[in-house]
């Protein structure tokens, strides 16, 4: 109240309907504000709710006044009111408008979806002058208004008439229904994107909020029909999206300045390249670059989109756009980009990845995975075995059985031919391994850059202890167990185990494609999903005595080896990939041949130290 006094013009006044508070604090504040200017103050003997609240003070307007309702925890700043009235003078047939807030369904801004925190007096005031200062008067069409700051033409309310307090009698829904009858008269519902009013949203009801909402939702779409179709509808064309992106890269400039910035293109996917782009995103801060994480998604109406974050991802939710070059060139240079750097193109597809090497940022290329000239990303075929790295033919074969897991379909010869041509013009191609290196030089023709992607330390002093042959032994393996991560190595050992007299225990600290499986052979247990700082309790507490590290496809680094290692246990690997290179480097642990028969290895596992 405050505030709406301090930026009221001279042709607002106030009428303040205190519904029955109990609070001795808000019947003093009343009290004092009785002696102000163009304030009418009226009290409700009984708490009859917010429509029939809001209707008290709407009887007592004159004629020919326009009115905003208003709730009570709100937040407003300089010139709100004529910025409400600019946008619902803007056309003729506008009966309504609504002010952006933090939390206000629709109309909610930085979070689309109203999960903004309440701003303060200050923040408001900012972003409310932000607002007015990148506005062009646009007025976006909405299909409802919203009650908790909400502008009505007089003649729009005359024609409409007051809240149904019949129907929604605590509230929630009551402006809906106003609006569809406003609608069936010919009159459109506007968002004011010249003013930012913050609100705490739903404090009166808050332990009723979701049932009230249920109840009142489902009235509105008896008697409105189509309501949640018309809903849903605006919000799969996000009319407000345009406004919300531009207003994410005012506040970026106002931030930021001209401090440059970098954007780590990468899949939408889980898995090691994450956690790698989150290291790289650090490393940016610290080097004095504002790093963007690009990644695809589906947009609510089907379209695939581009979404720009921060390692803060509620700084700017809104940077998403087309998948274009287009579309990326233009907010690339909003964003004062001076590089690229491309993790993956997976769920981007390869093609539009490809047409931003035209574009004038310099850029290098990580290789995470051979998805740059294998469809089935990780050089494996049925049941995760590696394939051997055929002709091209050889791989085309594989893909017409196989599909691709990369979710495109091009041939094999077009994907080589596209992945080479944005290689050629990359600054650097980077791999963590020799091995990987080797790889992708061998099947693309280009030179890659070594660079591990953690600080590499000796591990020879972790050695495999000798135990009484009547000893149990109880074996780890950690992580996501797939078919490519050794799942049918593991479960026929599981299986063998079983038939056999081998005393072994395997314990997976993570999850597998087909937990029960693996349980019901009655050799295996599983802990499920795990954070990182939970590996060596669950490690003390099964009582592991080494680590198995079933992946049989060429993996470019492994994470969870290093993960293994800091437990202080020895690991035994398929002698494949990154993990046998840092295992032959570094120590640690064994390697055994990637086809070893099950009854050799296990006998291996029992017992390595003798091995």
């Amino acid at each position: 109240m405050r505030l709406v006094l301090l930026h009221k013009d001279e042709n607002t006044r106030l009428i303040l309907v205190n519904d029955a508070s109990p609070d001795p604090q808000i019947q003093a504040l009343l009290a004092d504000m009785a002696f102000q200017n163009d304030v009418s103050i009226s009290h409700n003997r009984h708490n009859l709710g917010f429509p029939a609240t809001a209707n008290a003070g709407l009887r007592q307007r004159k004629t020919g006044e326009d009115v905003i309702l208003l709730n009570s925890d709100t937040l407003v700043s300089a010139n709100w009111v004529s910025q409400l009235q600019k946008a619902a003078y803007s056309k003729n047939d506008i009966g309504t408008a609504t002010a952006l807030s933090n939390n206000a369904t629709i109309f909610s801004y930085p979070d689309p979806h109203g999960r903004s925190p309440i701003p303060n007096e200050t923040q408001c005031a900012e972003l409310s002058q932000l607002c007015a200062d990148i506005w062009g008067g646009e007025a976006p069409e909405v299909p409802t208004a919203h009650g908790f700051c909400m502008y009505i033409k007089a003649t729009c309310l005359d024609q409409v008439g007051l809240l149904r307090e019949d129907i929604f009698g605590q509230g929630y829904g009551e402006e809906n229904d106003f609006s569809c009858r406003a609608t069936a008269l010919g009159w459109r519902h506007v968002a004011c994107l010249g003013t930012y009013v913050g609100h705490a949203e739903s404090q009166s009801f808050k332990a009723v909020k979701v049932d009230l909402i249920r109840r009142n939702l489902s009235i509105i779409n008896d008697i409105h029909k189509g309501y949640d179709r018309k809903i849903r509808y605006w919000q799969e064309q996000d009319p407000l999206r345009s406004f919300r992106q531009k207003l994410d890269l005012a506040r970026f400039h106002q931030r930021y300045g001209k401090q440059p910035s970098i954007i780590l293109i990468m899949h939408d996917r889980d898995g090691g390249v994450l956690r790698h782009v989150g290291r790289q995103a650090a490393y940016h801060v610290d080097q004095g670059l504002i790093p963007f994480i690009m990644t695809p998604e589906t947009h609510l109406s089907g379209k695939r989109m581009w979404r720009l974050q921060t390692i803060h991802q509620a700084d700017f939710p809104n940077l998403s756009f087309p998948i274009s070059a287009f579309a990326f060139r233009k907010i690339a240079r909003a964003l004062n980009c001076i590089k690229l750097e491309i993790h993956s193109y997976i769920g981007s597809g390869l093609e539009k990845i490809v047409r931003l090497s035209d574009l004038p940022f310099p850029y290098d290329v990580y290789i995470h995975d051979y998805s740059w000239f294998c469809p089935q990303i990780t050089l494996s075929q049925k049941q995760g075995r590696y394939c051997g790295e055929p002709s091209v033919a050889g791989c085309q074969r594989c893909l017409n059985i196989y599909g691709s897991r990369t979710g495109e379909n091009m041939p094999v010869a077009r994907l080589r031919l596209l992945s080479h041509a944005l290689f050629q013009k990359a600054d650097q191609i980077i791999a963590p391994s020799r091995d990987a290196a080797r790889r992708i030089q061998r099947q693309l023709g280009v030179a890659v850059t070594l660079r591990p992607w953690e600080k590499v330390v000796k591990k020879g002093e972790l050695a495999f202890p000798h135990l009484p042959p009547t000893q149990k032994r109880t074996i780890g393996v950690l992580g996501a167990i797939g078919l490519e991560k050794g799942y049918h190595a593991l479960l026929a050992l599981a299986e063998l185990a079983e038939q056999t007299d081998y005393n072994i225990e395997f314990v997976l600290i993570g999850f597998s494609c087909d937990d029960k499986l693996l349980t019901d052979t009655g050799r295996v247990t599983i802990t499920g999903r795990y954070k990182e700082f939970e590996i060596s309790r669950f490690t003390t507490h099964h009582e592991i005595d080494w680590f198995f590290l079933p992946s049989t496809w060429p993996e470019t680094w492994s994470y969870v080896l290093t993960q293994i290692w800091m437990t202080e246990k020895p690991v035994i690997a398929y002698d494949i990939g990154a993990p046998a290179e840092r295992i032959r480097d570094m120590g640690g642990g064994m390697l055994v041949p990637l086809h070893i028969p099950p009854e050799k290895l296990l006998s291996i596992l029992f017992q390595p130290a003798a091995s």
